[in-house]
């Protein structure tokens, strides 16, 4: 089986397998192998701290099938556009996390397995303080369409809230979508609850808060890419984040980081009533149907299951 296909459909006892095919770095003792990483949106930017004990916890219990890592982050700051650019054509990096679309699956090469549990496409509103019950009312799409929201010029989220029919106003950068609620451009921000606890401080420089009432579900998986020709690091990200849930060791690091305790322990507690927007960007080869990829209190719900 080529290993394309062997990352697309294989199970994990074939994608193990498939290590046979490889020769074993650590065994005849080679150099530690360099991976960049794209490196944090500002200074103060923690979103993607979590991203990196996932990716570091991976590597890790991969090396005796492939070798010594180090990890190094990108010289410069990237919008995600660029980010993906750079992946493909420039070097600066070898893996990037973000949401998943069809167009980045045709150009990059993803490994199916959701970091966040699909946290990521679980959105709570941020807004001026004092107007935190803004939304309270909105209790289905048609409400929340007379809201105007922000949204980054090359975030997938602009395409999904503007196929339910959203108006969207779009920011060049990541601070300036911030400033832009701030001045009273747009209603709101939809943020991922997971992004929520690494942003306070942000919130906070602007005056802004989360405010109550629904949240905005929708299945917008955040994934390891990688270059489609860098098959190796593809494999062993995947063999790495399969081994790290068969062993509960993903699901203990995504209960305990702090990013994800702030929501666990707070937005994903409270009584909110959900609203399900469709994602037309979602590809086919998405595992929508596996229940241990997801987070159950929510997702288990549409399925009409039990969260647990």
């Amino acid at each position: 089986m080529r290993l394309e296909r062997m990352l697309r459909y294989a199970t994990l006892p074939v994608i193990l397998s498939g290590l046979l095919l490889l020769p074993n770095q650590a065994a005849h003792g080679m150099e530690s192998h360099t991976i960049g990483h794209i490196r944090p949106d500002t200074d103060v930017d923690a979103r993607d701290a979590y991203f990196l004990e996932l990716l570091d916890l991976a590597l890790s219990r991969t090396e005796d099938d492939f070798g010594p890592y180090r990890l190094a982050m990108a010289p410069v700051q990237m919008t995600q556009s660029r980010a993906i650019r750079s992946l493909r054509e420039e070097g600066y990096v070898d893996v990037i996390w973000t949401m998943t679309s069809m167009q980045r699956e045709r150009e990059l090469l993803p490994v199916r397995i959701p970091l966040l549990r699909g946290l990521m496409g679980v959105r709570v509103p941020v807004v001026r303080m004092g107007e935190q019950d803004l939304l309270m009312r909105a209790e289905d799409t048609d409400a929340l369409r007379e809201f105007r929201a922000g949204q980054g010029h090359d975030w997938p989220d602009t395409a999904i809230l503007e196929a339910n029919g959203f108006p969207v106003a779009l920011a060049s950068d990541y601070e300036s979508l911030f400033r832009m609620l701030q001045l009273g451009r747009i209603d709101h921000v939809p943020r991922s609850v997971a992004e929520l606890g690494a942003e306070l401080a942000l919130y906070d420089a602007h005056d802004l808060t989360v405010a109550n009432g629904p949240l905005m579900v929708y299945h917008a998986p955040a994934y390891f890419f990688v270059a489609p020709d860098n098959l190796r690091l593809a494999l062993r990200l995947e063999v790495g984040l399969q081994r790290i849930l068969a062993d509960g060791s993903f699901h203990r690091l995504f209960r305990s980081h702090p990013a994800n305790r702030h929501a666990l322990h707070g937005v994903l507690l409270e009584e909110r009533p959900i609203i399900w927007l469709e994602n037309p960007l979602l590809p086919e080869d998405t595992p929508v149907d596996d229940p241990r990829l997801w987070y159950e209190p929510i997702f288990g719900r549409e399925r009409g299951a039990e969260g647990s």
